[in-house]
């Protein structure tokens, strides 16, 4: 059995290198391989913290790399593992009769953590092993290159067979693995593929990521990847072993799993087949690189079909999009700008010289007021076509484009043939103007018979007196002619609104008081259909600036639709509210209501409510449209409002108190 004697020679005599150190990196002991190899002795070193006891180069710091040696012993304490540094280079202070001097030295190392029962690191053990003999250093380059047969020098006798079969190893292991991780760490895919079935080699993680993680490593492509036979890839894997030169592809359809056992997914790859050799020159495999740019083709693909939208959609609307330059006056344009306007302008002055001469002052006032600070603009103007000679009209709208401090570089906009839609709003004005005189001439042909035939009921009724008949057909012929009167005075009044023709004689008047007058006017026809009315007023007068004629017409014509939409013996009630500055008059029944599809409509020209088969109810539709133009043009508003058929209506006008007064 081995005493403590025993292992303190061995450790003594050692042909390896061992350094000793607590967990705060103090040296407690040091093989006697060590301390010959660094021509230091046990009490020179022993208790000291091991970068005191091995300083760096004050003159060369680059010659003492103590951060990796530092580095590698603190990571073997953290991990509770060994740590190997292949190669560092480390210079270490030889005692000579001129003084100390730092020797240089280079050191392939282990560190080795010492763990007790419970895991924690109570010792590391350094295995240094002195390559110096392997490398020649360039000082002029700063590079150490391997030369693989020591020189003859001093330290060779240091340098046995065994140790040197251990640096190189622990080097080329090194080396291995930092290919190794820079080949999986590659950004593309990554395949080897040897011999002429093609079997995996070498595959890197992207390659894996690519197909779905499967084991491929000793596998041939088809066997492993059964669902890409069959797209083409044989005969370029068979024409790259078979000729020995290089083939390559863009963006190529891929079929694959990208999972294991999931979905044929659609991938897209560039891709290098790239024969690799021997030293005779023979191919005994490909090298496959590539990247998946799935991702940039559907991208691509996305853009494309969102110009080709863009585009149609242009071509749809007539519409053409530009961007003006301010310094250089040049335009750039959408591609169709020669179907829109006819031509390629070069600069904004180009397309303004086939603008109207009056629309080309108005843009560019447009222009110059956008860049003096509103930052838009919006103006329709006509364009001579150069193709055809042909004027369209054009909504051009822009918005001015700013650098980083804020000045004005250029103004983006679209410009929109509105030819079609121009020419039928003028056609529309055109019709709308005809029928307004059509309205006035109609209304003074009806009116102007009217008076004679009126008249003429009279005298009927003069002449025989006493014959019930004559007189009762008198009365029908006179009720009718006034309600004849009224109808046309409705359509004059609207072919004055429409033309713009009415006038408003504005006083201060009172509400009660028109309200009363239009009480008497509509009275007739209200007891008539024995209705109940009711007036409301507010306290003290209400006293606004208006039209009493106009006023009193809007009050009776509302009365009148309250009676006329009211079953007999209804209730009609008119009040007078002070709102703030409004006063509010209110003409509410019980009668027929409305609908929610006819409310928002009752104001509209012509709009009626559903007639009685007798048409007892009468009216053109015209009412309420002059009602809401009248209170309108004395800065009012009407509203109407019912909970529905059978529930009755109020109508609602708010106009501004007169604070005058």
């Amino acid at each position: 059995m081995m005493t403590l004697s025993h292992y303190q020679a061995l450790f003594r005599d050692t042909p390896y290198l061992y350094l000793v150190m607590t967990p705060d990196l103090t040296i407690v002991g040091a093989s006697g391989a060590y301390l010959r190899s660094v021509q230091r002795s046990e009490a020179e070193i022993v208790g000291r913290y091991v970068f005191d006891a091995f300083p760096e180069d004050p003159d060369h710091p680059d010659a003492t790399n103590v951060a990796e040696v530092k580095g590698s012993m603190l990571r073997a304490l953290a991990k509770g593992e060994p740590d190997a540094t292949a190669f560092v280079r480390y210079a270490v202070p030889v005692a000579t009769p001129s003084g100390t001097v730092f020797e240089e030295r280079y050191w392939s190392t282990v560190h080795t953590p010492v763990l007790d029962q419970d895991g924690t690191p109570v010792l590391v053990v350094q295995n240094p092993v002195d390559v110096t003999e392997l490398y020649r250093f360039d000082e002029q380059s700063q590079l150490a290159t391997l030369q693989l047969t020591p020189s003859s020098g001093d330290h060779a006798v240091n340098f046995n067979r065994a140790q040197m079969h251990e640096a190189l190893s622990r080097i080329l292991n090194n080396e291995r693995e930092h290919l190794r991780s820079l080949f999986n760490q590659a950004p593309g895919f990554v395949a080897v593929l040897m011999g002429p079935k093609h079997v995996f080699e070498l595959v890197n993680e992207a390659y894996y990521q690519l197909v779905g993680h499967r084991e491929l490593i000793g596998k041939t492509v088809w066997e492993a990847l059964p669902e890409v036979a069959g797209q083409g890839f044989e005969e370029f894997l068979s024409g790259v072993y078979r000729t020995g030169e290089a083939w390559s592809a863009r963006a190529m359809p891929i079929a694959v799993q990208r999972e294991r056992g999931g979905p044929v997914a659609q991938r897209y790859i560039d891709l290098v087949y790239q024969p690799y050799k021997d030293q005779y020159g023979t191919t005994i495999g490909i090298f496959a690189q590539g990247y998946d740019v799935t991702d940039a083709i559907e991208a691509q693909a996305a853009k494309q079909e969102s110009d080709e939208r863009l585009r149609d959609g242009l071509e749809a609307a007539k519409m053409l999009v530009w961007d003006w330059h301010l310094a250089t006056g040049e335009l750039v344009y959408s591609e169709n700008i020669t179907r829109v306007l006819g031509c390629s302008p070069a600069t904004m002055s180009d397309a303004a010289a086939n603008l109207h001469p009056e629309d080309r002052a108005r843009i560019g006032a447009a222009h110059r007021q956008a860049l003096a600070g509103a930052g838009a603009y919006q103006e329709v103007v006509r364009y001579q076509r150069p193709d055809n000679g042909r004027q369209i009209w054009i909504d051009s709208r822009g918005k001015v484009q700013y650098d980083n401090e804020g000045q004005p570089v250029a103004i983006r906009g679209l410009s929109v043939d509105v030819t079609e839609r121009y020419e039928a709003e003028l056609e529309l004005r055109e019709a709308n103007r005809k029928k307004d005189e059509f309205l006035a001439m109609l209304a003074h042909e009806l009116r102007n018979p009217l008076a004679p035939i009126s008249a003429a009921a009279a005298v009927l009724k003069l002449i025989a007196p006493s014959d019930t008949r004559v007189s009762k057909a008198s009365e029908v012929i006179h009720r009718q002619v006034k309600h004849m009167t009224s109808l046309v005075d409705d359509l004059l009044d609207v072919s004055r609104v429409t033309r713009g023709l009415v006038e408003l004689d504005k006083e201060h008047i009172d509400v009660g008081d028109a309200v009363a007058v239009a009480v008497e006017q509509s009275r007739p026809l209200i007891e008539a259909r024995r209705h109940v009315l009711t007036v409301e007023r507010c306290v003290g007068q209400a006293i606004v600036h208006a039209d009493r004629t106009r006023l009193v017409q809007v009050i009776a014509n509302l009365l009148n639709n309250a009676a006329k939409y009211t079953p007999p013996g209804g209730k009609i009630t008119v009040s007078i509210a002070a709102r703030g500055e409004l006063f509010d008059i209110s003409v509410t029944d019980n009668g027929i209501g409305m609908n929610s599809r006819l409310l928002p409509h009752m104001f509209d020209l012509f709009t009626q409510a559903e007639r009685t088969p007798d048409r007892s109810q009468g009216g053109l539709g015209i009412g309420l449209a002059l009602v809401k133009t009248m209170v309108f043009l004395h800065g009012g508003t009407v509203a109407a409002y019912s909970a529905g058929e059978g529930m009755g209506s109020t109508f609602t006008i708010s106009l501004p108190a007169d604070m005058t007064v």
